[in-house]
């Protein structure tokens, strides 16, 4: 594997901290995140394509030829049917039939695109429906691709590109500047077996280390990492920072920018501030992609819990390709222009005001549960003039918890937090009143009592799931149709489901008769009946018999 000396530096706690490859790390992220898209960006001959290649033989246990089949080339000329697909010509004049054959690339679980500045506009669109929407559609044809992993290389220096936009930067949730080896890097790349004389032995140099099924375990085990309040606050206050300003909106300001008069006179034209550097926004996925890849950090890192410092340690990366900052303050010394460091610098600086604002988010805290004073709701108008998060986010949410109303509900869902009948009758009149203040949080709040009070989770061959499904589905018919697809041709499947008092989770690792299936359960009452149902259908003589007559009713399946 191509060597990379550089290093990220995770801090596990005051005294600890964790060194680990920088460029292979955070290509590995990308990899146990779940449908996924990861930017490698730097010069030709840097090793990007090789590095990306080399992870999906090794991450997925597909041989280098198969990698490769997954591999799309960026070219102006990349038509759509060189892309996506084409149609069986012969059906097509002969019955008249629209058939799509589609290319490897759509169908391929490792997906690189090398060099994807060089597609046009068109084609990048093409690509964008797949990363927003998981899927592609031809003629009449729609392919569902419900699961993927997807790794693109940008030559910043190469001709005939094209511009990428901001909003398909957006729909790539991490990436890395790929910088050229160093002295000592070079040494080790020159000294190892030349693959242009003997090739790759996969056996030894590319050895499998895991397969699909196992990475989506993985990505089961990851979205269970949890994240406390504090972690949430901070993801907020990194995405806010980037988008608050106190006179437009800059989201949709399109002439008035920071780097072009905007902020002259303001009160918060300082040089600590975060407003007056960047020209973007950040968008929700930026939130999401954080909390994303934090999870897989921390449990890369062997952590239970999401702390601040590994938020702060991806926050860069995912970041610094989806922002515009104002190009004086980025070309300056000790920048010169360089997005990532810049990225940290400002980084630092929300952390600092994060920090200071901490007594802040205690007491929104005390508000959100019903508690809060006068004296609380004084002590946050000091920072008002300060902070602008504390201005337009946190005050007024605080000034809308103030009231009698809010209080009675967040006392009734304390006094009925074991009680799973009561709080669904909370949370349907709370649904039905849009008006309500604070409203998704108290919904939220219930639904992870709900889910404590409520959640059965049973693991279970794929053989048992094959025969369990037609239950549940006679006894709630709405999600029949879900419940089908789990037993399709593809059974590496994540799939949701909901009833108005359920959430099912299935998580089928693997296509085998004897695969691993999770069903997790959750809700009110009808998460408790389907629970029911489980334990009754696993106690049944039917998966007692002999393996051959449960593989031959999978067949008839």
């Amino acid at each position: 594997m191509y060597v990379h000396s550089r290093t990220l530096e995770v801090k596990l706690s005051s005294k600890k901290k964790k060194i680990l490859p920088e460029i292979l790390t955070i290509c590995v992220l990308n990899a146990l995140t779940p449908n996924s898209a990861m930017l490698l960006i730097g010069g030709h001959g840097g090793g990007k394509t090789s590095l990306v290649k080399i992870l999906g033989r090794m991450l997925t246990g597909l041989s280098l030829h198969q990698v490769e089949e997954g591999i799309i080339r960026g070219h102006p000329q990349l038509t759509e049917e060189k892309l996506i697909g084409t149609l069986k010509i012969a059906k097509l004049l002969k019955e008249g039939v629209e058939e799509v054959v589609w290319r490897d690339f759509v169908k391929h679980f490792w997906k690189i695109v090398d060099e994807v500045n060089r597609l046009t506009p068109y084609a990048q669109d093409i690509l964008l429906s797949l990363l927003a929407e998981g899927r592609v559609k031809y003629y009449d044809a729609v392919m569902e691709i419900p699961q993927y992993c997807l790794y693109a290389t940008i030559n910043p220096q190469d001709v005939g590109t094209f511009d990428l936009s901001l909003p398909f930067l957006d729909r790539f949730g991490i990436a890395i500047p790929i910088t050229m080896p160093t002295s000592h890097d070079l040494s080790i790349i020159l000294n190892s077996q030349d693959e242009k004389y003997h090739g790759y032995d996969e056996l030894v140099q590319v050895p499998q280390v895991l397969n699909i099924p196992d990475l989506m375990e993985i990505w089961y085990y990851v979205d269970k990492v949890k994240a406390p309040r504090e972690v949430d606050d901070l993801i907020h206050a990194i995405v806010r920072e980037f988008s608050l300003c106190d006179r437009v909106d800059k989201g949709n300001a399109e002439r008035l920018k920071p780097g072009a008069g905007l902020c002259a006179g303001c009160h918060f034209d300082v040089v600590d501030s975060i407003c007056n550097k960047t020209e973007s926004i950040l968008s929700v996925r930026v939130a999401k992609d954080l909390l994303r890849y934090s999870k897989a950090l921390t449990w890369l890192c062997e952590l239970f819990e999401v702390s601040p410092n590994i938020v702060l340690a991806v926050a860069p990366y995912v970041i610094m390709h989806r922002s515009k900052f104002v190009e004086r303050e980025l070309n300056m010394d000790p920048f010169f222009g360089g997005k990532l460091e810049f990225t940290r610098h400002f980084l630092e600086l929300i952390r600092k005001r994060f920090m200071n604002r901490a007594e802040c988010y205690d007491v929104v805290q005390k508000f959100r549960e019903g508690k809060g004073t006068q004296t609380d709701f004084k002590m946050l108008t000091n920072f008002e003039n300060n902070d602008l998060i504390v201005k337009h986010d946190l005050l007024p949410l605080v000034d809308s918890l103030r009231n009698d109303a809010y209080i009675e509900v967040v006392q009734s869902i304390e006094k009925n937090q074991n009680n799973v009948e009561e709080l669904a009758k909370i949370q349907q009149t709370l649904l039905e009143d849009l008006e309500f203040p604070n409203r998704g949080d108290l919904i939220t709040k219930i639904n992870r009592l709900m889910f404590t009070q409520t959640l059965r989770s049973f693991t279970m061959p794929f053989k048992i799931w094959a025969y369990l499904w037609p239950r549940l589905a006679l006894e709630f018919p709405e999600i029949e149709d879900t419940l089908k697809k789990t037993i399709g041709p593809d059974h590496i499947i994540n799939k949701q489901v909901r009833t108005e008092q359920m959430v099912m989770r299935v998580h089928i690792f693997g296509e085998s008769p004897k695969a691993s299936v999770n069903l997790e359960l959750f809700g009110g009452r009808d998460a408790l009946k389907a629970a029911a149902i489980t334990e009754q259908a696993l106690k049944e003589d039917v998966y007692k018999r002999p393996e051959e007559l449960i593989d031959l009713k999978l067949d008839d399946e």
